[in-house]
């Protein structure tokens, strides 16, 4: 628990920085916040890294530069190479997920499907069909598309990882709200912005980020059973 005093620490800062000073002062602090959540992490497994482990970690490390290119290249190409770079961050959870055994088969877990893919699959969709009559930019529709493909594939395939249930939960949730992050910077930036939308962002990302590093920082494989009877 006192890992957490200092994301919140942060966090409150950049919120407040945020809404009450200038918006750009805000993002260091964002940064700050990801560059502490992988170093909490390889404090933790630095005796034993795994492959995994180092992946998480650059995953971790890449959303803490993604408010840059805004500032280099201008709203338009930054938003760009920040969602390029938040793909890549997603493709090594993808990477990580498939070494730890997660594979989507729909015979044998039609029920944990069923279960995964109305709020990660029917209702992104749903919304986001819905959503971009409100873009007029084909550009953006296919990018915000991809990205959108890549991250519901990467929800679902956490939910089939060979986890006890309490780790694989604490991942699955992560998603959860990583996914919800997403969308709702995608409507704030994209239709509308709305009351407090930053800060859903922020804490809703944040939230995501640190249920994934508990599940993998306390990851437990489920034991075959063997003798059981179909």
């Amino acid at each position: 628990m006192i890992r957490l005093v200092p994301v919140a620490l942060l966090l409150a800062i950049e919120l407040l920085i945020f809404y009450q000073v200038n918006p750009a002062f805000a993002y260091p602090f964002r940064g700050l916040i990801h560059l502490y959540i992988a170093y909490w992490y390889y404090s933790a497994r630095k005796s034993v890294l795994t492959l995994t482990d180092r992946l998480f970690i650059v995953s971790c490390l890449i959303p803490a530069f993604t408010p840059i290119p805004i500032f280099l290249f201008g709203f338009t190409w930054g938003t760009l190479v920040e969602v390029v770079l938040l793909l890549v961050s997603y493709q090594l959870l993808i990477k990580i997920y498939r070494l730890e055994g997660a594979r989507i088969k729909l015979t044998n877990n039609l029920r944990t499907f069923i279960r995964v893919v109305v709020p990660f699959v029917l209702f992104p969709l749903v919304y986001f069909v819905i959503s971009i009559f409100n873009i007029h930019r084909y550009d953006v529709v296919l990018i915000l598309s991809v990205y959108l493909l890549q991250i519901m594939y990467m929800s679902v395939l956490s939910a089939y990882l060979p986890f006890e249930e309490k780790s694989k939960l604490s991942i699955t949730m992560g998603m959860f709200f990583i996914m919800f992050a997403s969308g709702t910077s995608f409507h704030r930036v994209y239709i509308t912005p709305f009351a407090f939308d930053y800060g859903i962002v922020r804490i809703a990302a944040n939230l995501g980020r640190i249920l994934l590093v508990t599940g993998l920082l306390n990851r437990a494989y489920r034991k075959p059973v063997f003798g059981r009877r179909n």
